[in-house]
C-alpha cells in the first residue's frame, strides 16, 4: 500500500538510554486473543514514556500464527526510512546478540518482529523465547504477551501484569481455563489490573463482576472501528489519536498509581 508517512514533531529518540536503578516489568495480555491487548500495550508504553521514563515494548508472539504486524500497522518501515530496525527476532534465529538492540521511535524502543519472521516462519523455541525477554532493557519494559502456552511461562516473570478482557459472554465461556490460571497467578501475588475492553450498553458489569471475581476493574469504552483504521491509513500510533488517548488515559492513571 502507498501510505504516507508524516513526521509530526521533531524526535530526539536516542537521548533516552539511561537505565534507572530498578527495571519494572509490565506484562500485557488477554484473556483469550484479538481482544486489544496490543493496543493497551503500546499505549501504557507511550503513557510511561511521556512521564520521563526510558521505555521498551517488546512484542511476543507466535509469527507462523500472526496474521497482522504491529510493525506494519504503523508503518515501522517508513518511520525507519534512512535507518535500520533491526529485527530482533531474525537476531534470535540467526543465533547473534541481541541484547544492544535500539529501534527507537517517539522515546520507545520497539523489539518487533518484521516480515521476515513470518515469511520465514521465523517461530522463537523457549530459549529463544527467554532470551527475548532478557533482552530489553531500560526502566520499564512493556511485554505485549500473546495468550498462548509458551509465553505464559513468562507471566510470573513480571512484576506487573495487566488482563485485557473482551466482555462478551461467550468469549469468557470458551477462556474460563485460561481465566483459572491468570487468577492463580494473580493469586501467587503478583499484582494484577483487568481491563474490561470494549465496554458497551449491552455488558451487565455484575455479571462480569461476578464471572472476573473482582471488582476492582478498569472499564475501557468500546471505541470506534474507524478510529484504527484511520489510524492505520495515516500510519499513526493508536495512542496518537485523540479518542484513543483520551479513553486510555483516566485508566493509565490509575493502574500507574
Amino acid at each position: 500500500m502507498e501510505r504516507v508517512f508524516i513526521r509530526r514533531r521533531f524526535e530526539t529518540d536516542e537521548k533516552r538510554d539511561i537505565k534507572g536503578l530498578h527495571q519494572m516489568n509490565i506484562g500485557v495480555t488477554g484473556l483469550g486473543r484479538n481482544v486489544g491487548t496490543t493496543i493497551v500495550a503500546s499505549s501504557l508504553a507511550f503513557f510511561f514514556a511521556e512521564k520521563g521514563n526510558s521505555v521498551t515494548f517488546c512484542q511476543c508472539l507466535t509469527p507462523s500464527t500472526c496474521d497482522r504486524l504491529f510493525y506494519d500497522a504503523v508503518a515501522m518501515e517508513q518511520r525507519f526510512a534512512g535507518r535500520n530496525f533491526t529485527d530482533v527476532y531474525r537476531l534470535l534465529i540467526e543465533q547473534k546478540p541481541v541484547r544492544n538492540v535500539k529501534n527507537r521511535e517517539l522515546g520507545i524502543n520497539w523489539l518487533l518482529p518484521t516480515s521476515w519472521a513470518i515469511q520465514e516462519r521465523g517461530d522463537l523455541n523457549s530459549m529463544q523465547r527467554a532470551h527475548l525477554i532478557q533482552s530489553a532493557r531500560d526502566d520499564i519494559c512493556v511485554f505485549d504477551l500473546e495468550a498462548a502456552a509458551e509465553w505464559d511461562v513468562f507471566l510470573t516473570d513480571m512484576d506487573r501484569l495487566v488482563v485485557v478482557v473482551d466482555p462478551q459472554p461467550s468469549k469468557l465461556i470458551r477462556h474460563s481455563d485460561r481465566f483459572r490460571m491468570l487468577k492463580q497467578t494473580e493469586l501467587s501475588g503478583i499484582d494484577t489490573e483487568w481491563i474490561v475492553n470494549r465496554m458497551n450498553s449491552g455488558v451487565s458489569r455484575r455479571q462480569i463482576q461476578g464471572y472476573l471475581k473482582t471488582r476492582q476493574l478498569f472499564w475501557l469504552p468500546e471505541i470506534d472501528a474507524s478510529c484504527f483504521y484511520a489510524d492505520e491509513f495515516a500510519c499513526r500510533f493508536p495512542w496518537e489519536n485523540k479518542e484513543i488517548r483520551c479513553n486510555f488515559m483516566e485508566i493509565f492513571t490509575k493502574v500507574s498509581q
